[in-house]
């Protein structure tokens, strides 16, 4: 259990520099997937128990599913790195179901962010911080907070 809350933990901060600064240092992603690796190494088992042949599994899985994204602009090198970190972390239904819950609630935050933008009941300054979330040609949606979220429901459903 420790060890889900502290990869909880480093997804959440992860998750908070990318909504700040809408960019992701890679000490945290480079540096959570190697210590997700020395982890496995050491041990002989993920952070969440699995076996290192399930991580490795789905370490390939997560980069299969979001370099197309990478390559296409819609996501940025952080989520790749990130998701294949968790990878490293986990085991691959971890990471589908992660990557499948990240891309419903970035879906429904894109809509309610767009709802909360067109709205006069929202204040001006928030409407600046939430355009600032919108994807653009030249930016994706900070999708690292919905992979947060993704992961934080997947590790709940699945204990």
């Amino acid at each position: 259990m420790l060890f889900k809350l502290c990869l909880l933990g480093w997804c959440a901060v992860c998750a908070y520099q990318d909504l700040m600064r809408l960019r992701v240092s890679n000490w945290l992603t480079l540096g959570g997937a190697l210590l997700a690796l020395l982890f496995l190494l050491f041990k002989g088992h993920t952070l969440t128990g699995y076996v290192p042949l399930a991580a490795a599994l789905a370490a390939l899985l997560a980069a299969l599913l979001t370099v197309p994204g990478y390559w296409l602009g819609k996501l940025g090198a952080a989520d790749v790195k990130l998701l294949v970190a968790i990878g490293l972390a986990s085991d691959p239904l971890t990471v589908l179901y992660t990557l499948a819950l990240a891309c419903l609630f970035c879906v429904a935050l894109m809509f309610a962010s767009k709802l909360l933008i067109d709205s006069d009941k929202v204040p001006a300054n928030c409407k600046s911080k939430l355009a600032r979330l919108q994807p653009s040609k030249f930016k994706s949606f900070p999708f690292i907070f919905t992979l947060f979220a993704g992961l934080l429901t997947t590790l709940s459903l699945l204990n």
